[in-house]
């Protein structure tokens, strides 16, 4: 009685594919990034969803009570902001690029500029303080 011709057309799955496409770039670019300023142990974290949140706590070097401020609505957008400037800052990049990545579509270009640009950094981070050097007197 209720016959239809329609068949779709297949956007769903492009559209499934796009958001993969941008979960995998998001993903690779923040491994690069943890790769690049010391976290080589824990950068795979970063294709893992809310383990890639906890990545972006250590790599901002923030307390990880951090990671619950991402849970909660409108804060989580001004959490991420100041976690991807200190994030810019550790790739020794300018603070807006940090800023220009809770901004939609120019978020691509700047993850990709702090994964990819500048120098590698090659210190590992622990846990234990650096001695402070002298100054000398002249």
């Amino acid at each position: 009685m209720y016959e239809t011709t329609y068949h779709g057309s297949g956007i769903g799955g492009v559209m499934w594919l796009i958001i993969l496409a941008a979960y995998l770039y998001f993903a690779y670019t923040q491994f690069k990034i943890a790769q690049k300023i010391g976290y080589r142990n824990s950068a795979w974290w970063a294709f893992i969803p809310i383990l890639n949140i906890v990545l972006l706590v250590k790599m901002a070097n923030r307390p990880m009570y951090w990671f619950w401020f991402c849970l909660i609505p409108v804060v989580n957008v001004i959490v991420l902001a100041v976690m991807w400037i200190d994030v810019a800052k550790a790739c020794n990049q300018s603070p807006v690029w940090g800023f220009l990545t809770i901004l939609p579509f120019i978020n691509f270009v700047s993850i990709g500029v702090l994964a990819f640009s500048g120098s590698q950094q090659t210190k590992e981070f622990s846990t234990e303080p650096t001695p402070r050097q002298p100054e000398k007197v002249s």
